[in-house]
């Protein structure tokens, strides 16, 4: 409800208009109990035809009045939430691209689905419909004191009934988001073990996991048909209810009136006239209801994008060091993740100058993707600093050490669109000789020859339908594309045949050539050996740093202080 007052307080002469469109709504309903009173009362009191056609036409005009101002209050409406949903849909869009990566990275998948959802829950509770529901809710008072007027009694009917009738929704909706919110949970649950079976087929039919996925699925099934039949329940119930009191309603009326119009104090057409009156009265309060229900939904939801928003964003507008080279430094530098029982890197301090080709060699889970993701500004050390041509990383902005920086992952990810999109994201202005030149280098030209499409071919599901050694060469076009002065390459030739690697060789020695900094995690010879400097991440918890001496034969080089 909240929302809605700060949507109507950031467009004040649209909400203005939108609450005179209400009013002229709400009075003009009136015509229609009031055109039932005069024709039972008046014309076939008198049988007068020249009252039959006044207030037939009085009617019709309300009508067509009603049915005008109906329409423009719902555009209106629209108009209202255009803005709002937009900002709420930024807002997520930036939570996701923006917030930084350990941060966003904490959230379980689930949770993530769900901000990606909310907007779409926030659009739905501020629809015109609902906005409209909630704006009829004081002219309710109208309708009562009409009937007040005609008979005290029956407006106590009516409102006892509406009370009953709004005091039922609420403890039935606290009940329903309840359910709604277990089954929200289970079906996500279902559909991501549905969604791994569809990524794993291969896995499935080789490894035998049908009869435990189908076992899983058969549980899965049973929790969500039973928490169905819950909701099922409990809005048959509620519908049930409402249908009943409505009933009720209209059979206490008639009572009621009917005793009153025996006894004189009611005209029968003043009875017929509080029926319709009293049924609009409900019809406003369930509306109302509905819409809070609604608006209760969508404040869980913007309460979840806020909860995003507020989380550490990357450095937009920090600066940059000028001049920049290439060269770095790590200083007293330890990472620890939160579970762990010691840090996964401690007090490492190592100068890397510009033009140096760094190694970084390790066992499994030593954490040398982890440092890569430290170089490229991901992961934030626990302690110490990376300094970007003197200056730490955290002053300076992202989007420009972003720019600085031809990283390729050991697991390329990509965006669903077409290799074009994919390769030219941060150059789309790169001159066409350009790109067709770093597509040679990747070696990805014979392989988008062969193909009906070219760079037009999709990537989609991240890539993950791609075979390997094409995710490998197209990740390193999208590096290449970048420029930059830092290369960060992590296991770049895993996966890839001769060809692959000798282009991944061709590209190490080009960005050499150029004074590029090179910063390698690779077990592979012919790169090793263009190491000059090596971080040996086996040795715990201090890495062990050597230093490569020139036409050493030993593949670590020598230990000590670099």
């Amino acid at each position: 409800m909240k929302e809605l007052f700060i949507r109507m307080q950031g467009s004040k002469a649209l909400a203005g208009e939108i609450l005179v469109a209400s009013l002229f709504v709400n009075l003009l309903f009136l015509a229609s109990p009031i055109f039932v009173i005069q024709i039972l009362s008046r014309y076939i009191g008198y049988g007068f035809d020249g009252t039959l056609y006044t207030l037939t036409t009085g009617m019709v005009i309300a009508v067509v009045l009603n049915v005008g101002f109906s329409l423009v209050r719902m555009r209106m409406c629209a108009a209202l939430s255009v803005e709002p949903d937009m900002a709420w849909q930024t807002s997520v869009h930036e939570a996701l691209t923006k917030v930084q990566y350990m941060a966003l990275h904490s959230f379980s998948r689930n949770k993530i689905q769900q901000l990606v959802a909310a907007p779409r829950v926030i659009q739905a509770a501020f629809e015109s419909q609902r906005v409209s529901a909630v704006l009829d809710m004081p002219f309710y008072l109208i309708f009562i004191l009409a009937i007040y007027l005609i008979s005290p009694l029956l407006a106590l009917i009516t409102l006892t009934a509406t009370v009953v009738s709004m005091l039922t929704a609420y403890v039935n909706s606290s009940h329903i988001n309840k359910v709604d919110e277990a089954l929200r949970k289970e079906s996500m649950g279902h559909s991501s073990s549905m969604l791994s079976a569809i990524n794993s087929i291969e896995s499935v039919r080789i490894h035998g996991a049908g009869p435990f996925l189908l076992s899983l699925w058969k549980n899965q099934y049973a929790a969500i048909g039973a928490i169905r039949n819950s909701v099922l329940h409990s809005r048959s119930w509620t519908a049930a209810l409402m249908q009943g009191l409505s009933a009720l309603l209209k059979v206490a009326i008639y009572a009621v009136g009917a005793k009153l119009v025996v006894s004189g104090s009611l005209s029968v057409g003043a009875l017929i006239g509080v029926s319709i009156l009293s049924a609009k009265a409900l019809h406003i309060s369930s509306g109302f209801m509905q819409a809070v229900q609604m608006m209760g939904k969508a404040k869980a939801a913007q309460e979840l994008i806020s909860e995003f928003s507020q989380l550490p964003h990357e450095r937009e507008n920090a600066s940059h060091p000028p001049d920049f080279s290439g060269q770095m430094a790590l200083q007293d530098l330890s990472i620890m993740f939160e579970g762990q029982t010691g840090p996964l890197i401690e007090s490492l301090t190592l100068p890397i100058p510009s033009g140096s080709v760094l190694g970084i060699i390790g066992k499994n889970g030593t954490g040398k993707t982890t440092l890569c993701k430290m170089l490229v500004g991901l992961v934030e050390p626990t302690r110490g600093q990376l300094l970007i041509g003197g200056v730490d990383l955290r002053q300076i902005s992202s989007d420009w050490w972003r720019s600085q920086i031809m990283y390729v992952p050991q697991e390329p990810m990509f965006i669903d669109g077409t290799f074009r999109d994919n390769i030219i994201m941060s150059a789309q202005d790169i001159d066409t000789a350009d790109l067709d030149e770093i597509i040679r280098l990747a070696d990805l030209k014979r392989y988008l020859d062969a193909s009906l499409r070219g760079l037009d071919s999709l990537a989609v599901d991240g890539g993950k339908t791609l075979p390997v050694g094409i995710r490998k060469r197209l990740g390193l076009a999208r590096a290449l594309v970048g420029g930059g002065k830092v290369a960060i390459f992590d296991e770049p030739t895993d996966g890839l045949d001769k060809e692959g690697c000798q282009a991944v060789y061709t590209v190490l020695n080009i960005l050499r050539k150029r004074g590029v900094t090179i910063v390698v995690v690779s077990q592979d010879p012919n790169i090793i050996q263009g190491y000059n400097k090596i971080i040996d991440l086996d040795s715990k918890p201090v890495p062990r740093v050597a230093v490569v001496k020139v036409g050493s034969d030993e593949r670590h080089g020598k230990a000590g202080d670099a």
